[in-house]
This record gives structure tokens, sequence and C-alpha cells, in this order.
């Protein structure tokens, strides 16, 4: 294991189709950890390697494999990367990768620039402070412009893109640090010439000077830096996440790939440089602590944690407890993962994803302590779902089979959900998109030999009050022996879309005891969990608790809680209730020759045209409407472009319908 200043935890992020499973491929490749590069088209790469993935060729699941890379006569550093999903509907998996990720490399398709999935992943990526380096890819595609994606950095995402590259007529690269010219033939062997480009250096030390003291000294006295001094800088100014180095190439064509490796290194941080809180501390001799950022069920193997380690070190044999429990369990086995494999570990150190076998009690989320520690680090944001089919298994006996796989199913990927319809008794699969739960149903029927019925997709509908009440509601039960009683007045009122469920407790001089304000408040919350005519959640509602009686034996937790459920109710039903429609924001990229059959389409659907762009023969459309409206329009619009449409499709929140 090589010290820690030496090892790189770093992730590949894009949007669907801008070539990142491609560049991880080509990264592994020339940096040694594979003999053959595989392709997307022809489903044989290391990363994507479920069936779905490679049938379908999209990446589904978080993917993570370790290699090593030298740059110049630098000593050698380990590499962990981590390959992430760029379709929306898989967003889980780029928000458990952001956990424990020490930096990234964003890819942006050099003809479409920052598209709506590359602005997603680069909030999240911000939300956990991961700094970053961007990938051109795609520079030999019709309509590809690097100054446009340049420019689309600096006003979509707000951020200070710093060119390390210029593109060659010929296809190679121009290195603008070092003034030399990268030539890469068909097989990306890399050559270097000298290739003067004065004013391109002197134009970067000057950005770098406006940023960074080091740099503004030499540039204000005229001195030229080093090669060193402007990496220095530019690691200084991308770990602060000041300014975002930038390169290029064509990872299909195997050109540009060895100037990411050395950027990997120069620029993205070690363990040692990532900022933890809560007292913890990137040692070994430290007690453990781990975050569990994914789960999954092997055959063999049983539960399998996929763990970061952020303190300490974890060996086969160790005893861990999860942060909040008094339980223990023993790591039977310690293993790191190359793609679907998985081969041995002999010791987890921090910035190390390993996986740890036998530890049944732990959940994604959760994070995991030894000794005397017990620290729990932030969990993860996960997407609600938005849609949901009701499945059926073939017969009776395979029903309870198809319990327990869907029980498994929400254990690994916390972005779906099962529910039972109170009304039609009917299983209910609910998940963040249309290809979300397509993708999960194939992954059913295959691993568990099921032959599934399923309905058409519904969206998951929501309410919200339509003015604002308030009622006292008296709970009350004696007639000899123990009994309840509890009376509260509650206040209701609707809130702005996206808000959420906010309660407040507004009684004075205890009227309502501590505890029995927490009993209301997780009444009133359960009310308005299936409030709705047909059990829709109440979102976007403010409730408070405003007065209150007690009876010296008679109330109790229970009574409260019960009377915080049927109080709300209550207002729900004087309120009137108002039903929410969830919305897509809808963005296409087609050759201009199409625009016409594509803005007709949505528009036929319900669709709100915002924005039409045309520019280098290509058209940029962007558009609302309602969820329910985008099933099946991906389709629909290949359908009218001659498949050369990109369709991105993403929740847009609720609004009245």
């Amino acid at each position: 294991m090589l010290p820690l200043h030496l090892t790189r935890l770093f992730g590949v992020l894009a949007h669907v189709d801008a070539g990142k499973t491609t560049l991880s491929e080509r990264l592994l490749y020339f940096s040694g950890r594979i003999r053959r590069m595989g392709d997307v088209h022809h489903g044989d790469t290391t990363l994507d390697s479920s069936a779905e993935e490679r049938r379908h060729g999209i990446t589904i699941s978080a993917a993570a494999t370790t290699t090593r890379w030298r740059v110049g006569d630098e000593p050698v550093h380990q590499l962990s990367l981590i390959d992430t999903p760029g379709h929306v509907d898989f967003a889980v998996e780029v928000e458990r990768a952001l956990t424990v990720l020490d930096g990234a490399v964003v890819v942006l398709d050099a003809a479409n620039g920052v598209e709506p999935q590359t602005e997603a992943v680069w909030r999240q990526a911000d939300e956990h402070g991961v700094p970053r380096v961007v990938f051109v890819n795609k520079l030999d595609a019709v309509g590809a412009s690097l100054p446009r994606c340049l420019e689309q950095l600096r006003d979509t995402l707000g951020v200070d893109a710093v060119p390390l590259q210029q593109l060659l007529p010929d296809g190679g690269l121009v290195d603008v640090i070092h003034e030399e010219a990268l030539s890469f033939d068909e097989r990306g062997t890399l050559t270097r010439r000298p290739f003067p480009a004065p004013a391109e250096r002197a134009a970067l030390v000057e950005r770098l000077a406006e940023h960074d003291d080091g740099m503004a000294e030499r540039f204000l006295h005229g001195l030229r830096p080093t090669n060193d001094e402007v990496h220095a800088a530019l690691r200084r100014l991308t770990l602060s996440r000041v300014v975002v180095p930038v390169l290029c190439g064509s990872a299909l064509k195997h050109r540009g790939i060895q100037p990411v490796l050395d950027a990997v290194v120069r620029y993205l941080p070690s363990p040692l440089e990532r900022t933890l809180g809560q007292g913890l501390k990137a040692q070994v001799d430290a007690p453990s602590c781990a975050f569990v950022f994914k789960t999954e069920v092997d055959a063999h193997l049983g539960a399998l944690c996929w763990v970061r380690v952020f303190q300490g070190a974890i060996d086969a044999g160790d005893v861990l407890r999860v942060a909040g429990q008094k339980k223990t369990e023993r790591v039977t086995r310690l293993l790191s993962l190359h793609g679907a494999g998985l081969e041995p570990l002999d010791r987890a150190v921090p910035g190390t994803v390993a996986v740890l076998v036998g530890f049944k009690s732990a959940k994604t989320g959760d994070t995991l302590c030894g000794g005397a520690l017990d620290v729990q680090l932030d969990g993860l944001r996960v997407a609600e779902p938005l849609v949901q089919l009701a499945v059926e298994a073939e017969s009776r006996e395979a029903h309870a089979k198809l319990g327990e796989a869907l029980r498994r199913a929400c254990f690994v990927d916390p972005s779906l959900r099962v529910r039972v319809d109170d009304e039609t008794g009917q299983t209910l699969l609910c998940g963040v998109g249309e290809l979300h739960l397509a993708m999960w149903l194939e992954r059913l029927e295959r691993t568990e030999r099921l032959t599934l019925k399923v309905s058409p997709p519904q969206v998951a509908r929501r309410v919200t009050p339509a003015s604002a009440v308030a009622v006292t509601y008296r709970h009350v039960q004696q007639r000899g022996g123990p009994g309840q009683f509890a009376v509260v007045s509650v206040a209701l009122a609707p809130l702005p879309r996206g808000v959420g469920v906010q309660f407040t407790d507004e009684t004075t001089g205890g009227v309502v005891p501590a505890p029995f304000v927490a009993a209301v408040e997780d009444g009133v919350r359960a009310g308005l969990s299936c409030g709705g005519p047909s059990g829709e959640p109440v979102v976007d509602v403010a409730v408070r608790l405003v007065d209150g009686q007690t009876h010296p034996k008679d109330s109790s937790a229970a009574a409260f809680e019960a009377a915080g459920t049927f109080a709300v109710r209550a207002a729900l039903g004087q309120a009137g209730l108002v039903r929410l429609v969830p919305m897509a924001s809808v963005q296409v990229h087609v050759p201009d020759t199409f625009t016409g059959g594509v803005v007709g389409e949505l528009s036929a659907r319900g669709g709100q045209v915002r924005g039409l762009e045309v520019a280098r023969g290509r058209a940029r459309v962007d558009a609302t409407l309602a969820l329910e409206a985008t099933f099946g329009l991906v389709t629909a619009l290949r359908s009218k472009s001659e498949g050369r449409a990109q369709v991105s499709v993403h929740p847009a929140g609720y609004e009245r319908g």
C-alpha cells in the first residue's frame, strides 16, 4: 500500500452519452490496468459489467477499480476510480459516489457542451465540496467546439474554466504549460515535440495570477514561472475550487488520455487533503471510521458493504459497529473492486474503497466505527420516487418470492420504494423514472427467474392544502380504567412549491409537555404522509401546534400522537386539497432540420417550449411538460429525427394540475 499522499480517489461524472465510460476504459488501458480496451457499443467494457448495462449501452450502477500512474520522474501514484451513471434516473448512484470521492473528472461532449445532467452532477459536486478537472471529449465530432464549451462552463456553471490545451488542425493538442505539441497515433501512443506558445502560456499565467499570490508576484515582476510553479499554483486553486483546469481530446480515438491521468495526479487531492470534520483525520493509527455508500447481495457471499475508509485501517477479522448502535459484527473478508470482479485486499486505509463481507446489520448511509469511536457521517440525499408500476408475479407460488426480491432490491437501491395500494391490494414499485424501473424489472426477471405482469407507468401525485384553517381536536376515551386524553389545537396553511412539510410548536407555559409535542409531530407527519383522497402525500404545508390540554392520569404519548393524526386530517378536510402534478424539464439536441418535428411533438404533449437555440447546424430545444406526458417521448423524438435526437428528461418539481 502506497503512502496516503501518493493516492487519489476520484470519479468520472458526465451527462449520458458524453463518453464517460469510454474515457474510464481508456484510463485503465493506458495506465496498464487492463490489456484490452472494451467498447460500450460492443458491450464488453470493464466497468459496465451487468447484463442490463451491456445490453443497453449505458451505465446503471457505479463501478470501482484501482490502477497506478507515474507522471514523469515522480513517484508512482495509486488511483482509485469510480465510474458513475450519466442518466438522471440513476442519480442516486452519483450521489453515492460523491459522498466518498476526493476529486472528479467531469466529461463534456464537445458538440453539446454543458447538458442538463452535467449541471445536476456539477451542483451535487459543489454540495459535497469535490474539486474537479474537466475533459472536453469528442472534439473530432461534427459541431464540436472547445471555445463554446469553455464559454458554457463559465456562463452556465459559473466556474473559472482554465484551458490547459489547445486543439491542432491534425487532431493533436498543444500543451500550453510545457509548450509542447502532443501527437497520438491510432493506438493512442503519445509523442511530444517542442511547440512554442508564449502568448497562450502568458495568458494562462495571468489568469492564475488573478487568484494566486505566488503567481501574481512573478507576473507583476515580469518573471517567467517554472512549469512546476504553474502546476503548484493550479493545484492550490483546484483544491480550493477557485479554478477548474480543462483538458480536451477524443476518448474513442485514444487522444488526450495520458494528460488526464497526469491531471488527476497533479491537481486532484489525496485523502490527506480532504476536510473530514467531526474530529476525524486521515491517519492509519487511529480508530477506524468508514462510510457505507452502497450495499449489494451476492448469491454466494451474502450481504456486501461498499465502504470508503476515512480514518484508521480495516483488516479482515476486525470488529466494527454501526454508529449509534451497540451491536458489533466481525468483518469476515476484505475485498477490492475491479468492475464486476472482487479481489482479495490485505488492508483498507484512508482513501480506500473496499468491500466488507460478513457485516449484515449495515445499510447504505451508515457509518462503521471501530474501538470506542462513535461518529455518524452525513448520509445520502435520495430523490423521491416519481413513477410507479403495479407489479404482479405470474403465480401465487411466485408471489412470496417476488416480495422477498423487492425487499432486497430496496436494500440495494435506496431510491426504490415498494408499497401496497390500500384500495386495490396491488404491489406498487416506485422509482425515479421510467428507465430506472425498466432496468430493475429486467434485473429481477433475470436474477430471480420471475415472469412479471406490469401495469403501465403512473406518476406519483401529491396534494397540498387550498387554504389556511385552524381546528381543535379532542381525543378522549374515558370509560373506566386507563383512558386516553389529548386535546390539540393546530393551524394549517399552504406553503410555496418545493418547501415540504414544516411543523412548529407555538404552545406556551408547558400546556403540552415536550414529549407529547414530539408525539403530536409524529402523528401530524403520519397523517400528512397519506392524507390525500387516494392516499397521496400532502406536501408544501405548515402545521403549527398552538394549544392543548392534558389529563393528569389519562394523557400519554400514544394519545397525543393519535390526536395529531386526527387533527391534521380534520384540518385537511376543512381546507380542501389541490392536486399537484409532477413536471419535467426536457432538453433535446437535434440537427436543425428536425427542429419542427421536435417542437411539434412537444407541443402535442402539452409542453411549453422555453428556449430554442440553433448554431452550427444543430438545435437545442428546452421545454417543460407534465412528467406523465414524457412516457414514450424519447422513442417518439428519435423516430421524428431518424434516430439522431439526444433527449434529456429531468424532474422539475410540482405544479397545480
